[in-house]
């Protein structure tokens, strides 16, 4: 039996915040009825993420901190240069792959922009449908239905960074 995930995941989050920033969140998540405290189970208002009352096998709300990368099996498109929005298409795996090693083992790494040049910290760079993020934080919600795109929105400006939603199975 598969898994579900739906990660809303801080992108301007650094090592040293990244766990003030979560308390900040959940607490907000907690005050508005949306997720219980302490095990930020399914709250009193879970409908206002999903849209249904009943939690429906949901595992509720899990903070990830720490350096992580966060991905979809499902949803993977090339990268794109966040500057010039040019997707890479070709040739992407090789320049990429020992970047993110690095940034795995130092939190830093770059990769330059073939179409434009720039060069671009890892982190920076988009990935078409959402499929990655290489973050400290993130808002994990597993194996119940759909968050609401509106909640989703409304959790981003409560995040104040930018965020992008990683979704699956796995």
């Amino acid at each position: 039996m598969s898994s579900s995930f739906q990660t809303i995941v801080d992108l301007d989050a650094t090592a040293e915040d990244a766990v003030a920033h979560g308390e900040r969140v959940v607490a907000w998540l907690v005050g508005e009825g949306i997720v219980e405290s302490p095990d930020h189970g399914p709250g009193a208002r879970w409908e206002r993420a999903t849209g249904f009352r009943e939690a429906s096998g949901s595992e509720g709300l899990t903070v990830v901190t720490g350096r992580t990368v966060f991905f979809s099996p499902q949803h993977g498109g090339p990268p794109v240069c966040p500057y010039c929005e040019v997707a890479w298409r070709d040739g992407h795996r090789e320049a990429f792959s020992p970047a993110m090693e690095e940034w795995w083992d130092t939190g830093r790494a770059e990769v330059p922009c073939p179409a434009c040049g720039r060069v671009v910290p890892l982190a920076a760079w988009e990935w078409a449908e959402d499929g990655l993020a290489f973050a400290y934080l993130g808002f994990d919600f597993r194996n119940g239905p759909a968050l609401l795109p509106e909640f989703v929105t409304e959790l981003g400006r409560v995040i104040v960074h930018r965020t992008r939603f990683v979704r699956g199975r796995i």
